[in-house]
């Protein structure tokens, strides 16, 4: 089974968009997708697994949020001890499907709680991560500093995921992606998104 991880530069990338995106994909190709996101906050009123199975055309079982909180804020401020070992024993758990896609919240390094960081589940699942970029201002230094965080804990990167939507024209979004290329030599393995 392909195990990813889809985390990004920052929250509010397009995150959820992608992996909407790419499970649709995936199952266009023919292969069977289940969606995890292992702790949303904002919940209900923010549901990406709800987004996913729509965008997606996923089962209820085969999409879902493991712990949620109300108040939309970082996991940490809600979990005095977030249940690390509980979430991963039920990603580590998933099996029958092509590919697993565990989306995190925010990016890398966002507190769980005082002990633990977003990117720990690409860790303890066994996860390449995908990171998502919004194609703006300030993302080639932003790819930079997350693709070499990922690199010195050595954890495998599937790739760059570039959100155009965030583009303001045509000749930045194309110069940030030849940067990012250059910088990150065969980095970018998606686009998508479109230009506002």
């Amino acid at each position: 089974m392909e195990r990813y991880f889809i985390s990004g530069t920052n929250t509010d990338v397009g995150k959820t968009m992608f992996s909407a995106w790419f499970a649709k994909r995936l199952k266009e190709e023919g292969k069977s997708v289940c969606y995890i996101k292992p702790v949303q906050t904002g919940y209900p009123a923010d549901d990406d697994s709800a987004f996913v199975r729509s965008y997606a055309g996923l089962p209820d079982s085969d999409a879902r949020v493991l712990f949620t909180g109300e108040e939309p804020v970082s996991p940490c401020f809600l979990w005095d001890e977030f249940p690390m070992q509980e979430a991963a024993d039920q990603i580590n758990a998933v099996t029958g499907f092509d590919v697993l896609i565990v989306e995190g919240a925010g990016g890398l390094l966002v507190p769980l709680d005082m002990q633990h960081q977003v990117y720990e589940f690409a860790r303890i699942c066994n996860l390449d991560t995908i990171l998502v970029v919004p194609n703006r201002l300030g993302c080639i230094n932003d790819a930079q500093l997350s693709a070499k965080f990922l690199e010195a804990e050595q954890l495998p990167v599937a790739g760059l995921a570039i959100n155009d939507h965030y583009a303001s024209d045509p000749t930045n979004r194309d110069r940030n992606k030849q940067m990012i290329n250059y910088l990150l030599p065969d980095a970018i393995r998606y686009i998508f998104g479109s230009m506002k």
